[in-house]
């Protein structure tokens, strides 16, 4: 036998043309129940208000479709080069607006490649590890300081000083970004790191004498 003909064998070997009905509802049932574990920790660990119902299902629809595509990879040579010519033309152009978004998106995309290859135990194996990763990551986070802009607007001068002493005196920490005076009023502005409790941080500055308003801005808005 000779190299070319080795190297044929070899590659025709990696594929099976005998894909019965039980393995295609199989991988497909895996790839489902990935999905949904997928979207249950996504709805845990999301803390932003701007969650999209469209993609909570294409999360839900990415994982089967994806083991779809792996089972008709590994089931014909022909057919799998055919399939790697037309997903190379496809381009998505949706914008993903939350950076976590995106590791979901591979997480499903993984889920459904372990699956229709017939990985079932990396498939099950690895979504419980990402998942509890991603949910401690999640509540690390939410106990974590988080950078707020605040914004305080006085009539005196005095009043800026008592607010940066205020800063102080409860340890947080603050950089000043900004510093306005139009001869009416003075306006200061902190970048500060806050983990709770800010309603009494504005209930205080705001009872601090000559102090006109105060605002707190999330920095992530």
């Amino acid at each position: 036998m000779s190299v070319i003909d080795a190297l044929k064998k070899s590659v025709l070997q990696g594929f099976s043309s005998e894909i019965t009905v039980v393995d295609i509802i199989l991988s497909l049932v895996i790839a489902f129940a990935a999905a949904l574990f997928i979207l249950l920790i996504y709805r845990l660990t999301m803390r932003g208000v701007s969650r999209s119902r469209t993609f909570e299902i294409t999360l839900l629809l990415v994982t089967p479709v994806s083991a779809m595509i792996v089972l008709t990879i590994t089931s014909n040579l022909a057919l799998s080069l055919g399939m790697v010519g037309a997903l190379s033309i496809i381009r998505f152009r949706t914008a993903i607006k939350d950076a976590s978004d995106t590791a979901f998106m591979f997480w499903a995309v993984a889920a459904g490649i372990t699956a229709g290859a017939h990985f079932y135990i990396i498939t099950v194996i690895g979504c419980l590890f990402i998942g509890l990763l991603a949910f401690s990551s999640s509540k690390i986070s939410a106990n974590a300081s988080r950078p707020y802009l605040l914004v305080v607007r006085a009539n005196s001068e005095k009043a800026i000083d008592y607010t940066a002493r205020l800063l102080s005196e409860n340890n947080i920490k603050k950089r000043l970004s900004s510093l306005v005076n139009t001869g009416e009023y003075i306006e200061v502005i902190y970048e500060i790191a806050l983990p709770g409790a800010h309603h009494k941080l504005v209930s205080a500055l705001s009872n601090l004498p000559d102090v006109l308003n105060v605002s707190l801005v999330d920095c992530r808005n």
